[in-house]
């Protein structure tokens, strides 16, 4: 990715998310380094949805993305990726 394609990613984030979403992106971030050991550029749904798809989820992940169904269908799955 070069620096025009990477500014355009930034400014097109700045546009579509507010700074409240973004701060809960910070946190939810956090957390999945705090508590899974994720990596600091994935969010906690990601990251278990990857662990469920590949066969290696806990209990409780497949109950944290069960949760996560109730605030947006296929939660889990659509946050693979991003």
């Amino acid at each position: 990715m070069n620096k025009e394609e990477l500014y355009a990613k930034f400014e097109n984030d700045m546009a579509k998310r507010t700074r409240f979403f973004r701060f809960l992106l910070i946190l939810d971030q956090m957390a999945n380094v705090i508590f899974w050991n994720g990596s600091q550029d994935e969010t906690v749904s990601s990251h278990i949805g990857r662990r469920i798809k590949a066969g290696r989820g806990t209990w409780f992940d497949k109950r944290l993305c069960c949760f996560l169904k109730r605030l947006e269908r296929n939660h889990c799955e659509k946050s693979l990726g991003e």
